[in-house]
């Protein structure tokens, strides 16, 4: 397995592992109707324009590379999004396909994600999650974070609660 920082040619690998990952984490949070009219060409065109503008918004976009399947996870971090008074960093997504779960690569990824924020002194950090997504939560809380604040989002009309987890 390979960590490295994304690329453009990385797109559509990205946004199937997107897509895909939020139809399987997310089956029972969210409608099926809504996970099922996801888009990979959508999600590609957002992460070209994530990655065509990383340097600039100071984003970081790590890939797991695997020799035989290609890109089976990634992670994205920079600044935390709404000028915490804390926490200076944020880590805004880690997917995996299902296949390659439970196998060591998030933990990897998240290692990854707290050194390159670390190096742009963006510490601590925090992470939002679906309160619903149990095995995210445990993921976080193994990791050590703390819950330290939640916040209620509508997706597709649907009010979720999202916690965040702070790493000191």
């Amino acid at each position: 397995m390979i960590i490295r920082e994304a690329k453009i040619s990385d797109v559509l690998s990205i946004a199937k592992v997107n897509v895909d990952t939020w139809r399987s984490a997310y089956r029972g949070i969210l409608s099926n109707e809504y996970l099922n009219n996801l888009s990979y060409e959508q999600r590609e065109q957002a992460m070209k324009n994530i990655i065509n503008n990383s340097k600039k918004d100071e984003i970081s976009i790590f890939v797991a590379e695997e020799s035989t399947n290609g890109i089976v996870g990634f992670s994205t971090c920079g600044r935390e999004r709404s000028n915490d008074e804390i926490y200076h960093g944020e880590l805004y997504a880690i997917y995996i396909i299902k296949e390659y779960q439970n196998k060591g690569i998030g933990r990897v990824l998240f290692n990854h994600v707290q050194e390159r924020l670390s190096t742009q002194k963006l510490q601590p950090m925090l992470i939002w999650v679906l309160e619903d997504n149990k095995p995210a939560c445990n993921f976080y809380e193994i990791r050590g974070g703390s819950r330290i604040k939640e916040r209620y989002i509508n997706i597709e009309n649907e009010i979720l609660k999202e916690v965040a987890y702070g790493f000191i």
